[in-house]
């Protein structure tokens, strides 16, 4: 049973390199994007669904300014309903290349993953942030609800872009209080996951400080693995994640 319950897992966690061999469509991102309009606070719409957001209520984001052009990332949400406990996340996003602000990168424990912002409004009262793979999609608002209409746009072109819709998430947000009222996040803030998670805790889901069961970081530092092992199969015919950097 253990054996199998091993291979199990280890399918699991290898099936995002599989995906990743192939290449990804072309996927456009919105063009001069001012990321000192887009720091702030944001509500979660909807998403498509991970494992690692599993139980997830009331997603808020977070985004402030590091020193050397990088971002604070803090992500919060509450457990099992929106008044469930909260857990938080905090991680750096990065531009890799400041000719194309529109794609982040989100750094953890020493992966990673691409965080692109594929639409704004034009007052960014919405955001649409995706990743290449077609695997990750998040619509995030400034307010806990966003116009139907305006939802619906961004369904249909997210569609045509190859996401799958069908399988959208809408995030029920907390009720009024101190979660929805505050522009900063919410209690004390973890560090940065950049350490207490080795790539083996991560493939397994097993990783330290109580926020992988539902962060969004940790999602896409899957899709961050999944790439790297690819990248490796197909330089030395290998899936190991020795030597991945």
């Amino acid at each position: 049973m253990n054996r199998a319950i091993a291979l199990l897992t280890l399918v699991a966690a290898l099936a995002p390199a599989a995906a990743a061999c192939n290449a990804d469509p072309p996927l456009e991102v919105a063009s001069d994007v001012d990321l000192a309009r887009f720091q702030g606070k944001w509500y979660e719409i909807a998403s498509l669904p991970r494992t690692t957001q599993t139980d997830c209520y009331g997603t808020t984001a977070f985004y402030s300014p590091l020193p050397g052009g990088s971002f604070q990332f803090v992500n919060q949400c509450n457990v099992g309903s929106t008044l469930g406990p909260l857990k938080t996340a905090t991680m750096t996003a990065t531009v890799p290349d400041p000719a194309v602000p529109a794609k982040l990168a989100l750094q953890v424990s020493g992966f990673s993953g691409d965080y692109w912002i594929l639409e704004v409004g034009s007052n960014y009262e919405y955001a649409v942030v995706g990743h290449p793979s077609r695997a990750y999609l998040w619509i995030l608002s400034r307010t806990p609800t966003l116009d139907p209409d305006t939802t619906q746009g961004i369904v249909d072109r997210a569609r045509g872009n190859q996401f799958d819709t069908a399988n959208l998430q809408y995030t029920p947000q907390p009720p009024a209080g101190e979660r929805v009222s505050s522009e900063v996040p919410v209690g004390p803030l973890p560090p940065a996951l950049g350490t207490g998670c080795s790539a083996s805790d991560a493939a397994s889901g097993d990783a330290r400080g109580g926020a992988a069961a539902w962060s969004l970081g940790l999602g896409l530092l899957a899709a961050a693995m999944g790439r790297q092992r690819s990248r490796k199969s197909i330089a030395g015919g290998s899936t190991s994640m020795e030597g991945t950097s």
